[in-house]
């Protein structure tokens, strides 16, 4: 077991790499991410019943209603009924990140909707993007600034404004990076960074193993560096 989280990181940056990337960053997938994620094998989610019948009631509600946005909507938030596992910790478990667990548990926090929002809009080429706040992600639908609609995660869709947001992080630790969409390879650096801090308290191999993953995807967020040096800091001298 003593080598089991250096492998794995291996075996899943490898995976992530070889498998997803296809010699562009921006064209990812995360519906195979969400696979690689959870051990499985990058298209595993043509095999989950759950996934399928939902794909198959938003195209029978787009036809329906010609609405893309709200059919989109309704998936997410009426027949998969995915509600907000709750602030605080309910909001970071790895049920609340990974998209195949939100699917299964219908709870998540905004990672795991956004993710398993985009694995959607990655099936149906819905024009969406997920957008980075302090210690936060939003869904932005829209192809330009006239149809550009804002969905929170964590309130079933409801619309703030940029400038609603802005208000509510204001306070927050700002990077630079925020307001502008996520490349795909970014998000799962962002999503392997959210599974480091799981363990930052308790397993420190483990929360080093994933903060080196998200490095591996997303350098330039600058709270990867900041709590891998938090890790090591912590680790006994012996190790």
């Amino acid at each position: 077991m003593k080598f089991f989280w250096p492998v794995l990181l291996i075996a899943l940056a490898s995976s992530l790499v070889l498998i997803l990337w296809s010699g562009r960053t921006e064209r990812m997938g995360y519906r195979d991410a969400a696979c690689v994620f959870e051990n499985l094998a990058p298209n595993c989610i043509d095999t989950v019943d759950e996934w399928n019948r939902g794909l198959a009631f938003y195209d029978s509600v787009v036809v329906a209603t010609g609405d893309t946005l709200q059919s989109f909507k309704v998936l997410l938030w009426e027949y998969w009924n995915i509600e907000f596992a709750g602030a605080g910790d309910a909001a970071v478990t790895e049920k609340a990140i990974l998209p195949l667990q939100v699917l299964q548990n219908k709870k998540s926090g905004c990672m795991g909707l956004s993710w398993l929002a985009m694995m959607v809009a990655e099936a149906r080429q819905i024009p969406l993007s997920v957008v980075m706040l302090p210690g936060h992600v939003f869904l932005r639908y829209g192809r330009d600034s006239l149809s550009r609609v804002n969905l929170e995660p964590n309130r079933r869709g409801y619309s703030y404004t940029d400038e609603e947001y802005l208000e509510k992080y204001r306070g927050g630790k700002w990077t630079g990076l925020e307001f502008k969409p996520l490349l795909s390879s970014q998000f799962v650096g962002l999503a392997a960074f959210n599974m480091g801090n799981l363990y930052l308290d308790h397993d420190l191999r483990r929360a080093l193993t994933w903060y080196r993953l998200a490095e591996t995807f997303f350098p330039e967020y600058p709270g990867i560096k900041a709590n891998q040096d938090v890790a090591k800091s912590r680790l006994p001298d012996h190790l």
